[in-house]
């Protein structure tokens, strides 16, 4: 449940993260979350939320989210959201908002590490019990 504008923003932005593509973010790893922020901060100088989404998808080549699941919660967060409050926190508030995408990130990174090596250990408990 999203609790705060900042909130409801980072998890927009993280949506936008997961949509933009694993190749452009490995051809740009040494600087790309540096310039997520400031894609992000340049694209919000509108006065539309949905003129923002549309411009930093394009500049990052991203979609927004990789599942109906994410672009449903989007469009929730888009629908209600108020854009001049959003935008000003995007332009004011860059740095915590990528700050807070980038955390949300490594949890779900490191979620998705222990459930593979929870996983591996499960296979490999299944050959020694076959040995």
């Amino acid at each position: 449940m999203v609790e705060t504008t900042t909130e409801a923003i980072s998890e927009l932005m993280m949506i936008i993260w997961r949509g933009i593509p694993a190749d452009y973010k490995s051809r740009y790893r040494m600087s790309i979350w540096r310039q997520f922020e400031d894609q992000i901060r340049s694209a919000a100088y509108t006065n539309n939320l949905g003129k923002f989404v549309n411009s930093i998808c394009l500049k990052l080549n991203a979609q927004i989210g990789i599942n109906k699941t994410d672009r449903e919660h989007a469009e929730f967060l888009l629908n209600n959201l108020n854009d001049r409050q959003a935008l000003k926190l995007l332009r004011e508030e860059t740095t915590l908002i990528v700050l807070m995408v980038r955390i949300a990130n490594q949890d779900r990174n490191d979620a998705w590490k222990k459930r593979v090596a929870e996983e591996e250990n499960l296979f490999n408990m299944d050959e020694e019990g076959e040995s």
